[in-house]
This record gives C-alpha cells, sequence and structure tokens, in this order.
C-alpha cells in the first residue's frame, strides 16, 4: 500500500497545509517527476500516485498542472478524495483565485 510506504508523500518536507496556492503555482507542476493537480479545490501533489492509478498514468498526464476537477468528477464522483489521495495534499487553491477558475 502507497500509504504505508512513505511518511511525507506530498513532498511537504514539514511544512503546514497551504491555503494560498494560485492556479499559476500549480501549472508549473505539469511533469509526471512532478505533478500536481487541482481536484475540488485542493491542490494535490499526485506524482507518487501515478504509479498505482488503475487506468494508467496516461490519463493523468495531460491532466498535471490543471484543475481536472470535471474530468474526476466524470468518472469518480463517489470516490472520497480523503481516503484516496489525501496523504498527498498539499493546501488549498487561494480563494481569489479559485473563484476566477469557476467563473471561467
Amino acid at each position: 500500500n502507497l500509504i504505508r510506504h512513505a511518511k511525507d508523500l506530498a513532498q511537504r518536507r514539514g511544512a503546514p497545509i497551504r491555503r494560498d496556492i494560485t492556479p499559476q503555482e500549480v501549472k508549473l507542476h505539469n511533469k509526471p517527476y512532478d505533478g500536481w493537480m487541482i481536484l475540488r479545490g485542493k491542490v494535490y501533489n499526485v506524482t507518487p500516485y501515478m504509479a498505482y492509478h488503475p487506468g494508467g498514468d496516461k490519463i493523468l498526464v495531460p491532466c498535471l498542472g490543471k484543475d481536472a476537477t470535471v474530468l474526476f468528477d466524470k468518472y469518480h464522483s463517489w470516490v472520497n478524495l480523503d481516503g484516496l489521495i489525501g496523504a498527498l495534499l498539499l493546501g488549498y487553491v487561494k480563494v481569489e483565485a479559485m473563484r476566477a477558475l469557476t467563473e471561467e
């Protein structure tokens, strides 16, 4: 199990959960070796999860550095994110930035 084998899956290095992550910052982390994703207003470092995704990393790679909420909810609306990838949480999208995302 992924969660049992690592203590800092999100790679926060002891930093607290952030509340000021902008979509611009997330956009910088768009590589399989450094992949962040916005899901339901939360930012996750999905890099450690890529190899475990049942659909493979080919599905996740195009979503890296982006808000993937619509696509995620299309196929996984029933999934409890905290239970699945909660350990990968980096923080929350900055409130003002989240408003701008939802208005697009």
